[in-house]
């Protein structure tokens, strides 16, 4: 049986937590640079956001705001803003600055040119998610690492000879490797509502919500029980969280608390990130996509599509979830029914994201970024880069993904 909520107070604010609320506080000058991102889209001439990995809480991998190059692409900008900012994990898009993770590193760069705002060492892995803090004057980014979760001040902290003050505002411990999971150690990325950031705790089967002012640890939940496989990154919506891990377990908790609101058992071949609806839940596994009932968890409908998918989520649109099947065919099929709308070839486990009627996937190992209209599947584009290795991001016209060389930037071709 899976635990229910546990009120702990695990987590400790470091002494350089400490530092950033003091820095945050101090008056501007004290170190910031004339670079300094600025935090929302008001003034900066941007009107969309993708602040956490997949978009938003729910992982909707869609922005009803963004827009991609269309009918041609070419390169807008590319970087390399360290040696280390390279890895799979894809960039966030928060006013009008682009934030990447790399191997033990975190970027800031700036949006429309790629210029470097800052670099800060660290033991990183995921992507950061953007977290709202009423406790300082600027927000804070989510991230996770081996070592556990971190709040950072998504401003770069102070520059100082030699070191960085104010950055980490706080650090939640993880736990030592447990021989009981069945999978390889990996660091999902964090979702953030209001406040609260929820994350699967690094190498666990337990999904925890931290405070994101102090890191404080406001309840733990074991998705699978003791012999269970890694919980995936959470779906966060309407108060309801849904998590998932690799053995077919969904269950659904309430996301202030942690009380358990159901579980169930897929008969699927394991199941990947959850997304949330409007209308229910979105399961992908590696032969088929489950959508389940949010209230109780009952199965609204499957589809099988016979596939292997190894990795990805499921992208949601207009009504729509786009899904690849690992093997042969990203397949876009209705909410309300189950069926498919459509299929187009593509062999790859991917994440789709979505803007203003384009599909967006990649893969890391082709190299290969490609572009599909979400009504018919027709192919529109396609971008080859070997070095390509993340999911794609989308905003402004601009598509955005990490490469082995740093992070590349798209637009529409002339």
């Amino acid at each position: 049986m899976p635990s229910r909520r546990r009120l702990l107070a695990a987590s400790s604010v470091s002494v350089a937590g400490m530092l950033g609320a003091t820095s945050a506080l101090a008056a501007d000058g004290g170190g910031r640079t004339s670079t300094a991102p600025s935090l929302t889209p008001d003034g900066t001439g941007f009107e969309s956001q993708w602040p956490m990995a997949r978009s938003d809480a729910a992982g909707s991998g869609f922005d009803p705001d963004a827009s991609g190059p269309q009918a041609e692409v070419r390169e807008a900008w590319t970087r390399d803003p360290d040696a280390s900012i390279r890895g799979s994990a894809p960039p966030i898009v928060v006013g009008d600055t682009l934030y990447v993770v790399g191997r033990r590193s975190l970027a800031a760069l700036e949006r429309e040119t790629g210029s470097t705002r800052f670099v800060r060492d660290g033991p990183f892995f995921s992507s950061p998610a953007l977290v709202e803090t009423s406790a300082y004057r600027s927000d804070a980014l989510a991230l996770s690492g081996r070592a556990g979760l971190y709040g950072l001040d998504a401003t770069g902290g102070y520059e100082l000879p030699g070191r960085t003050v104010g950055l980490e505002r706080w650090h939640a411990p993880g736990e030592p490797p447990s021989g009981y999971l069945s999978a390889e150690p990996r660091e999902p990325s964090p979702v953030a509502v209001d406040g609260t950031v929820y994350a699967p705790l690094p190498e666990t089967d337990r999904i925890a919500a931290f405070d994101g002012n102090s890191g404080r640890l406001e309840w733990q939940y074991a998705v699978g029980g003791r012999y269970a496989s890694p919980a995936n990154r959470p779906a966060v919506r309407d108060g309801k969280l849904f998590a998932s891990n690799a053995r077919s377990v969904v269950a659904s908790v309430d996301a202030d608390t942690g009380e358990e609101r159901w579980r169930v058992d897929l008969e699927t071949v394991g199941s990947l990130p959850p997304t949330a609806t409007n209308d229910g839940v979105v399961v992908p596994a590696s032969n088929a996509v489950v959508f389940l009932d949010a209230d109780d968890g009952e199965v609204v409908w499957t589809y099988d599509h016979g596939g292997n998918a190894d990795r990805g989520s499921a992208a949601v649109a207009d009504g729509t979830a786009f899904v690849s099947d690992g093997d042969e065919e990203l397949h876009a099929i209705d909410l309300e029914t189950g069926d498919a709308e459509w299929t187009a070839e593509y062999g790859h486990a991917a994440s789709p994201a979505v803007a203003d009627g384009v599909v967006y996937v990649s893969y890391y190992w082709t190299g290969e970024l490609l572009a599909v209209d979400a009504e018919t599947g027709e192919r529109l584009w396609s971008y080859d880069d070997p070095t390509v290795v993340s999911q794609p991001v989308v905003g402004d016209g601009t598509v955005y993904v990490t490469t082995d060389d740093g992070v590349l930037a798209l637009e529409e071709g002339s």
